[in-house]
């Protein structure tokens, strides 16, 4: 009599036959950014410059498939090597790289080298590779200044954190210090996805490494996480994460680093990716009209069809510069961002914030908001606190930087129009 398979046999190598072609199909390398500080704050926490060591074995371990790019920053950012694959020639060369720490800049902008970081995995990193940041530093924002400081930290809270979490960008936060718990690294590290931990000392780092290794491993694609508003204060008001295994990824350093996880972790790895990848396509198939942050993009923004308006910068009477006002938000700030959907308007002055105001359109009409400015937003010499609908003719301030709204319909009603007389008959 002839026996039959089970068919609980057939089921599992079917399965099994989906993880393999799902890892084979789905995984397209990694891209890596190491985002080191560089600043005094570092001079105390790493004497012997324990990171340099820890950082090329890092790399050093790395599979191919895998592209690292190195950053340092201190009062600015320095990109000291582009995204480049992890190859033998390039591990050689990021290990000359970081000699050139020295530890000696005087202030942490942790904002500036967290932007250029993202702006590198946005604009050079591969497309469908996992994108993470690791950042290490020995302190908090420190520039000098409170009240630059809180705008720093504003600025991460309400546009780099949320542009990280719409790229899907894991961040890994070390702070190399002996103090208490960085409450900004944390967020940075939990609402990602990555983890957080504190090296008490620079030996540590090497074990560190290795956990995040291990992490990066078995972590797989992670589901989509729900897109935060752009105008967040701050992290409790960010919608919840939900990461691969997300207990792995929110372990503090708080005991002797462990060696990486043993092989067999890989196969219940594939099996969660394989869940978490049909949970991602049910959200995206639900979340397929969201193209970007709610507050700046409105549904009746949608339309091409609606008023037009011009701003003027007339800040400088010899070069007066037009900006078009439709469907698209207007950002004005200090720098530009990432989203093809914002037309962003610079104004470089230090009294202007990175992300000062916004001008959308709701229905037939324009609005402007101060985004939590340290320096104010006005209209007609008032200081605006809530939103504003702007009238043609309207002047917006910038703090002492100023445009003029104008509505072009308004041209052609009050313009005079010329003929040529008939002749009278009669």
């Amino acid at each position: 009599m002839t026996r039959r398979f089970p068919i609980r046999h057939a089921l599992a190598g079917l399965l099994a036959g989906m993880l393999c072609i799902f890892h084979l199909t789905a995984w397209a390398g990694e891209d890596v950014v190491l985002l080191l500080d560089n600043s005094a704050s570092m001079r105390n926490s790493d004497p012997h410059h324990l990171v340099e060591p820890a950082v090329a074995g890092f790399v050093n371990h790395r599979g191919p498939g895998t592209h690292i790019a190195i950053i340092a920053f201190a009062a600015t950012a320095t990109r000291l090597v582009p995204l480049v694959p992890a190859d033998d020639a390039n591990r050689k060369h990021i290990r000359d790289v970081l000699t050139r720490l020295d530890y000696r800049g005087h202030s942490t902008d942790v904002a500036n080298g967290l932007e250029q970081a993202l702006y590198e995995l946005v604009s050079r990193g591969n497309s469908g590779a996992q994108k993470c940041i690791i950042l290490i530093s020995g302190g908090l924002v420190h520039t000098g200044s409170k009240s630059i400081d809180r705008g720093e930290t504003r600025w991460i809270m309400q546009s780099l954190l949320p542009a990280a979490v719409y790229n899907h960008v894991r961040i890994f936060t070390v702070a190399v210090t002996q103090r208490v718990n960085d409450k900004l690294l944390q967020t940075l590290a939990e609402t990602t996805g990555g983890g957080y931990f504190q090296a008490l000392h620079a030996r540590d780092l090497d074990g560190i490494f290795k956990r995040i290794s291990a992490t990066l491993a078995v972590s797989g694609l992670a589901a989509t996480p729900a897109l935060p508003g752009i105008n967040a204060p701050n992290a409790a008001q960010l919608p919840p994460i939900r990461p691969v295994m997300s207990s792995k990824f929110n372990t503090p350093l708080t005991h002797a680093a462990g060696q990486p996880e043993d092989t067999g972790w890989l196969w219940l790895a594939g099996l969660l990716a394989l869940i978490a990848a049909a949970f991602g396509i049910y959200a995206a198939w639900n979340m397929r009209l969201i193209k970007r942050p709610q507050k700046l993009l409105k549904p009746e923004m949608l339309h091409t069809e609606g008023p037009r308006a011009v701003l003027y910068d007339i800040s400088n009477p010899n070069d007066i510069k037009r900006f078009e006002l439709a469907e698209k938000a207007t950002i004005i700030g200090r720098v530009a961002g990432y989203d093809p959907e914002v037309q962003y308007v610079l104004v470089k002055e230090k009294t202007v914030g990175r992300c000062h105001a916004v001008i959308e359109r709701r229905g037939h009409s324009f609005w402007i908001m101060d985004q939590g400015s340290i320096n104010g937003t006005f209209v007609n010499g008032e200081n605006i606190t809530a939103d504003r609908a702007l009238k043609h003719g309207d002047i917006v301030a910038i703090h002492r930087h100023e445009f003029e709204f104008m509505i072009p319909e308004y041209f052609e009603s009050e313009s005079t129009v010329v003929g040529v007389r008939e002749p009278l008959t009669g």
